[in-house]
């Protein structure tokens, strides 16, 4: 084939991942792809993000995984963070959270947060807060954990319980941020579960930002 300047060549827009592209590789001419480059990006904290795209809705104390929040990563240590859109149907009712890890752990440390409504500093666990006009709103509040857990109802740890939130139907914002350490390959996962038999949801935009730090 004669050669061609890379400016008369056909436009491959968008770009896929399995695109390939030459590469030197200490003098020998080698291929590589797309799916090459954000791997060796990836190990260099190039962030791996996910959306949720469809509701995730539980009725029941049983907690379920909010499939669509998962995230595959290989060994290595990671930052991560869940910003989760969150609602409820009844005010005294809350959702709850745990985090899961599908291959083996070394180290996991994550913090529950939201703003809380109240109004008086380090207060007990209070209700997640919507919209309030007040100067004396706008303490974040956050409880640590270190326990991995799913479908137990018993491993459903109550840092994640805030007993309340401000308004009903109405999106509200917390978090999950932490570090894990993993000697093998294996999904992060999201585990929702509500209250009480009274509907929580998790709602379409929910994201997870994680960056591999060694």
């Amino acid at each position: 084939m004669a050669d061609t300047k890379i400016s008369g060549l056909t436009s491959n827009s968008p770009l896929e991942v399995a695109n390939e592209f030459p590469i030197n590789d200490a003098g020998a001419t080698k291929k590589g792809s797309i799916t090459d480059l954000v791997t060796l990006l990836r190990t260099l904290g190039m962030p791996q993000v996910t959306q949720l795209t469809s509701q995730h809705s539980v009725s029941a104390t049983t907690p379920t995984k909010v499939t669509g929040l998962d995230m595959a990563i290989t060994a290595g240590t990671y930052s991560f963070e869940y910003k989760i859109i969150e609602r409820s149907a009844t005010i005294t009712v809350a959702p709850q959270y745990n985090f899961n890890f599908t291959g083996t752990t070394t180290k996991a440390r994550w913090w529950f947060q939201y703003a809380d409504l109240s109004s008086t500093l380090l207060a007990a666990i209070g209700t997640v807060a919507h919209n309030v006009s007040t100067t004396t709103l706008g303490f974040q509040m956050a409880q640590a954990e270190d326990t991995e857990a799913t479908t137990a109802v018993g491993n459903m740890h109550p840092f994640a319980t805030t007993n309340a939130v401000q308004t009903t139907a109405t999106d509200l914002l917390v978090k999950i941020t932490g570090l894990i350490v993993v000697s093998d390959s294996g999904n992060l996962e999201l585990w929702h579960g509500s209250e009480t038999a009274t509907a929580t949801t998790v709602e379409v935009g929910s994201s997870l930002i994680v960056v591999r730090t060694a």
